[in-house]
């Protein structure tokens, strides 16, 4: 499943992009995401122009009874891997599954974010993905639950770069 999540900012790119670079993005984030327990940044690494993340969620979601018997919680658990290079004013993300390495194959999402100027010193954030479970029967409806929350995320995000950038 393809996706594409689209924010306009009333903000320069410039002053937008030092919010998405900094490092207390995951902090500030964390309290406007009530489906997730905790937010660590693991990594935050700029040198050359280009910042190496690695944000890891632990999500606060109950898992539905059916599928009780396959997923745990502990499975819920996932890191998001991100490289932002300064000049182009892109990403690109990865999100890696907390579960066993023979079942990290039948997970992928990943994708581009990036930032352009826009008219009137604004500034839109294309945030584009795929997101693929393959699990049999369920896989579809779970994809789109999976990209309901990715959703609240950016939304969440967004107003949190926006206050970033704001900020006097």
């Amino acid at each position: 499943m393809h996706f594409d999540i689209v924010h306009e900012f009333d903000i320069p790119l410039d002053a937008l992009e030092l919010a998405v670079l900094s490092p207390d993005l995951a902090e500030k984030l964390a309290p406007h995401l009530p489906n997730v327990a905790t937010l660590t940044q693991k990594e935050h690494d700029l040198h050359d122009g280009i910042l190496e993340r690695v944000w890891a969620f632990h999500p606060s979601v109950r898992v539905p009874a059916f599928a009780r018997d396959y997923v745990s919680e502990d499975m819920l658990r996932y890191e998001e891997r991100s490289t932002y290079t300064l000049h182009k004013h892109t990403a690109t993300w990865q999100v890696i599954p907390h579960v066993r390495p023979q079942w990290q194959k039948y997970f992928h999402a990943s994708g581009t974010y990036g930032l352009e100027a826009i008219d009137g010193g604004r500034t839109r954030r294309v945030v584009g993905g795929d997101l693929k479970l393959e699990v049999p029967v369920l896989g579809p409806m779970a994809e789109r639950m999976i990209l309901a929350e990715v959703r609240r995320i950016f939304d969440a995000e967004a107003k949190t770069i926006r206050d970033l950038a704001t900020l006097t």
